[in-house]
């Protein structure tokens, strides 16, 4: 073979370019997307209550905290309390991280029926 044969492409090959720059244009396309147009929504919480459980004598209020901005948050304290009961009852949990646009599970334990309870986020950090 000389130096001035071109080596000859099949039809899976020509396929296989075109597939390839196809993915690698989306990417690039994807990336400066991104970096022209940053988000700066930060963190933005709503909580949702789930089913109340009753075991042992404690009342187990399922909750999950959704994170609508586009910043991730750290150390994420939610606050439930009973204000129907004197002295009032508070229960709280934190969750270590909560990324951005997702949402994250937990459980407030409380000794009196927590139907009525005021569900909060109370913190956050920045991380």
């Amino acid at each position: 073979m000389s130096t001035s044969e071109q080596p000859i492409r099949n039809r899976a090959e020509w396929v296989s370019l075109g597939i390839s720059l196809t993915l690698l244009a989306g990417v690039v396309g994807t990336v400066v997307s991104v970096w022209l147009n940053p988000s700066l929504k930060p963190a933005e919480f709503t909580v949702e209550r789930g089913q109340v459980r009753v075991a042992n004598g404690h009342y187990y209020l399922p909750i999950t905290v959704k994170n609508e901005g586009d910043a991730t948050a750290a150390q994420v304290t939610v606050e439930g309390s009973l204000e129907t009961i004197s002295p009032e009852e508070v229960a709280t949990t934190t969750f270590d991280f909560v990324p951005a646009q997702s949402d994250a599970d937990g459980v407030l334990i409380f000794s009196q029926e927590p139907s009525g309870a005021t569900v909060r986020v109370i913190s956050y950090q920045e991380p």
